[in-house]
């Protein structure tokens, strides 16, 4: 490479680390419309108790070898004063099929979308959303990118094109099990037991219903595995 300065000429040496660290930004320039590391947008998140920053919980049970009421999902957030939760029961084939990793990242993402669209209907303006998980897994692969487990990518792709329609910024925060109860108690369809945290603290309880369009797996390339 020749660089002009004035009426000098001066050769700089590119060496083989230098084209691949130019090939790299220019490959990551070029994909700067998509949402995703490394080049994701890093913003300072508001405090949970603005409305709009939603903050959100979430938990998925699997066993096997119990009734299937005992393997489910469920979710809740508090906005505007009123906890809002969602709860359902995984279907046999699901459990089977699926790894806990796989129904943790899902669980996450129905309570997402159903407290995100419930926010919308109220007329808050969310920017922002924090999930908390208490699966390393599920909470990995949202800050970090691909892991070689195809619907954990495929389940990535689908939550970060959702969140990008909607202009939300998530973050994805790891919480310890004994702290994630309530959370817990919903996807164990425990549900009078999960709501006694929120009465006791003169919390109105509102069921959002789950519906087909939540419950929706992403489809795989053919060939790859769950």
């Amino acid at each position: 490479m020749v660089v002009h300065k004035g009426r000098s000429a001066h050769l700089v040496v590119v060496t083989r680390a230098s084209r691949k660290e130019l090939t790299w930004w220019i490959h990551q320039l070029d994909r700067a419309d998509q949402t995703g590391l490394p080049l994701a947008s890093r913003y300072s998140f508001p405090g949970a108790s603005s409305e709009s920053h939603l903050v959100r919980y979430s938990d998925a049970a699997r066993e096997l070898d119990q009734p299937i009421e005992r393997s489910g999902g469920g979710a809740w957030a508090v906005i505007r004063g009123v906890f809002y939760y969602v709860i359902w029961t995984w279907a046999q084939w699901e459990i089977e099929k699926f790894s806990i990793n796989v129904l943790e990242a899902k669980a996450r993402d129905i309570g997402g979308i159903a407290f995100l669209d419930k926010a919308k209907e109220l007329g808050c303006v969310i920017t922002h959303t924090s999930a908390y998980v208490d699966n390393t897994t599920a909470e990995h692969i949202a800050e970090r990118g691909r892991t070689s487990t195809a619907m954990l990518n495929a389940l990535n792709i689908a939550r970060l094109t959702d969140l990008r329609a909607r202009g939300v910024h998530e973050t994805n925060e790891r919480v310890t099990s004994v702290d994630n109860d309530v959370a817990d108690a919903l996807s164990r369809n425990a549900e009078l037991e999960a709501l006694r945290f929120p009465r006791d603290c003169g919390l109105s309880c509102v069921r959002i219903p789950v519906t087909e369009v939540h419950r929706a797996w992403p489809a795989l390339d053919e060939g790859e595995g769950c």
